[in-house]
């Protein structure tokens, strides 16, 4: 099986045709409905978050599970795939996390069919 990088163009897609695949993916893997629903989450994003995945599938990222992305930037990049369908941006974040801010790089990409985004996460 082949490595996929972090901010890979197709990781979407290949996710779309190999979903089992976000389980080894190297960093953390989120997806979500329109509504902010997570609808898988990864081993690697459990690990940095310290959550077990099971537990938070069927919550919403940003009021259960993560209210410090609620933020113009976070958010906002959201609302767009929201509103659109369509998001693919990559960018810096800093996560409010045990009192410390956690750096990570924000790789927010939708699904081929504009149902769903990734939220693919590393840690910088």
């Amino acid at each position: 099986m082949e490595i996929i990088p972090f901010g890979s163009a197709d990781l979407d897609n290949i996710l779309a045709r190999e979903p089992q695949r976000a389980e080894y993916l190297p960093f953390g893997a989120v997806l979500l409905d329109r509504t902010g629903t997570i609808l898988k989450y990864n081993r690697a994003e459990g690990g940095i978050a310290n959550r077990n995945p099971a537990d938070v599938i069927g919550k919403n990222f940003f009021n259960e599970i993560a209210p410090c992305a609620k933020g113009k930037r976070f958010h906002g990049e959201f609302l767009r795939f929201h509103q659109t369908g369509q998001v693919n941006v990559m960018f810096d974040y800093k996560f409010a996390y045990k009192g410390a801010n956690v750096g990570v790089k924000i790789h927010m990409k939708s699904q081929p069919d504009g149902q769903s985004c990734w939220l693919f996460v590393k840690r910088v």
